[in-house]
C-alpha cells in the first residue's frame, strides 16, 4: 500500500451548476451525474463535449433521502419522504425527460402494461411505485443484473429486474419482489449487493452473506440458523452477547469480534430466506452461506454512540475479466467473468479491505491521518474524503484477482474491468 500525498489521479475538475443546494448525489453510469435537492433531481452530462451541462431535470413525489443508480436497466431509485411517510420509487426511461414539465407516467410495480400504451411508455419517463410493509432504510443495485435490494428493520427485500415484452422492439422495465431475507439482531444503515453477495452494515457491525441458487438435499429453501420463533433461537437470544443490558449505574458493551467463513455462523445473527416470487421454478436463491462477521467495540468513555466510531462507506467491488474478442457493446455484459469480489468498509480513522470470493481474508488495513467522511474503492485506488483533504491510497484489487485465477500470472499484462 502506498499513500499519495497532495496527488490524485484526476486530470481535471469541473463545477456542476446546480440550481439548488445539493443534498444527495450519485453517478449515473459513465455519462451522467444525478444531484437531488428536496423534491427535485437534476441530471448532468459528465462525458463528451457537454461536460457538466444540464441534461434533464424532474420532480420527485417526496423529499429524496437516498439515491442510487443501476447501469443495468438504466434506472434511478430513490427513498423519499412526504408527510412523515417513507416511499420507495424507481425512475425509468429518465433519458426521455426532455423538459421538467413534460408528462410522466406513474405505475405500480408488477402492473401489466397494455399494448395500446406502448408509444406512451416509449416517450415518457415512468415512476414505478414499490410498496413495502416496513420503512425502507437503505438501497443497493446489483451492477451486473440490475436487481434492487432494499434494507428495512430486521429484513432485506430483493426486487428482481425484469422486462415486460409488449412487442419485439419495445420491452418495458419492471420489477418483481422475489425474496425477503430476514436478518435478526442487526439493523442495516448501509447495504451492498452484487450477483448474490450481500453485505450488511450497522453502526458497529458488518455481515457478508452469499445467496446460493442450488438447493441442498432436495430442500426448496434452506433456513439458517434457526426459525426466528423457535425455542432454541429464543434461548440463544437470551444468552447472546448482542443483548445490551443497561441500568442507571452501568452499561455492558459488546466485545470486538471477527469471524470468517463458517465460523461467522456463530455470530448470533439469525438469517432466514422467504421466497415471494410468483413462479417457484424461477427462484434464484435457495440457500444462504455466511462469509464474514465483524464487530467493533464502542467507545466505553461515553454512554452515547459517538460518530468517531461509527462505520461508513460499505462497498462490494467486483473484478471481471472481459472477452476482448467481443466487439458489440450489447453483448459485453454476457462475456464478463467474475474473477474476484472485494468488500470495503471504514471507521473514521481506519479502513478495511476483504477478499470474499473463494476464500475470505483481510487484505489491507488503511490508516487515515485525519477523520474520514466518506471513501470510495476502485480497482486501482482508494479515495478518502477527510475533514480537510482528499486522500488517495493505492490498492491491488486487479492484481489480486489475477493471481486468484493464476498464481503465476503477470498481472500487469492482464485486462480487467470493474
Amino acid at each position: 500500500m502506498v499513500q499519495l500525498y497532495n496527488l490524485h489521479p484526476f486530470g481535471s475538475q469541473q463545477v456542476v451548476p446546480c440550481k439548488l443546494e445539493p443534498e444527495r448525489f450519485c453517478g449515473g453510469g459513465p455519462d451522467a451525474l444525478f444531484v437531488a435537492a428536496g423534491c427535485k433531481v437534476e441530471a448532468f452530462a459528465v462525458a463528451g463535449q457537454e461536460l457538466c451541462q444540464p441534461r434533464c431535470a424532474f420532480s420527485t413525489l417526496g423529499r429524496v433521502l437516498r439515491l442510487a443508480y443501476s447501469e443495468a436497466g438504466d434506472y434511478l431509485v430513490a427513498i423519499e419522504e412526504k408527510n412523515q411517510t417513507t416511499f420507495l420509487r424507481a425512475y425509468v426511461n429518465w433519458r426521455s425527460k426532455r423538459t421538467e414539465n413534460s408528462r410522466v407516467c406513474i405505475r405500480m410495480v408488477g402492473h401489466n402494461v397494455e399494448a395500446p400504451f406502448q408509444e406512451t411508455f416509449r416517450d415518457q419517463m415512468s415512476i414505478v411505485e414499490m410498496p413495502l410493509s416496513e420503512t425502507p432504510l437503505c438501497i443497493s443495485c446489483c451492477p451486473v443484473k440490475g436487481d434492487l435490494l432494499v434494507g428495512c428493520t430486521n429484513k432485506l427485500v430483493l426486487f428482481s429486474l425484469k422486462y415486460q415484452i409488449i412487442n419485439e422492439e419495445f420491452p418495458v422495465l419492471d420489477f418483481e419482489r422475489s425474496l425477503i431475507i430476514h436478518i435478526h439482531n442487526i439493523t442495516p444503515i448501509e447495504i451492498s449487493f452484487c450477483v448474490g453477495y450481500v453485505a450488511v452494515m450497522s453502526d458497529l457491525e458488518v455481515l457478508i452473506l452469499k445467496l446460493e441458487s442450488n438447493p441442498k438435499n432436495g430442500e426448496s429453501v434452506h433456513h439458517h440458523p434457526h426459525e426466528p420463533n423457535s425455542p432454541m433461537t429464543q434461548a440463544e437470544g437470551t444468552n447472546n452477547e448482542n443483548l445490551q443490558l443497561e441500568s442507571d449505574d452501568f452499561v455492558i458493551c459488546q466485545k470486538p469480534m471477527e469471524l470468517l467463513g463458517k465460523n461467522s455462523e456463530q455470530s448470533g445473527v439469525s438469517v432466514t430466506l422467504e421466497p415471494t416470487g410468483l413462479d417457484d421454478e424461477k427462484m434464484k436463491y435457495f440457500h444462504v452461506q455466511h462469509l464474514l462477521y465483524r464487530r467493533f467495540a464502542p467507545d466505553i468513555s461515553s454512554y452515547v454512540l459517538s460518530d468517531d466510531i461509527k462505520l461508513h462507506s460499505l462497498q462490494l467491488l467486483p473484478i471481471y475479466q472481459t472477452d476482448s474478442l467481443t466487439s458489440e457493446r450489447k453483448n459485453l455484459s454476457q462475456e464478463k467473468k467474475l474473477l474476484s469480489l472485494f468488500c470495503f468498509f471504514s471507521l473514521p480513522h481506519v479502513g478495511y479491505l476483504y477478499l470474499v470470493v473463494k476464500s475470505v481474508e483481510l487484505m489491507s488495513v488503511y490508516q487515515y491521518p485525519e477523520k474520514s467522511q466518506q471513501a470510495v474503492l476502485t480497482p486501482q485506488f482508494l479515495h478518502v474524503i477527510t475533514s480537510n483533504n482528499l486522500q488517495c491510497f493505492t490498492v491491488r484489487c486487479s492484481a489480486a484477482a489475477a493471481r486468484e485465477e493464476d498464481p503465476y500470472v503477470d498481472s500487469t499484462l492482464k485486462l480487467f474491468c470493474c
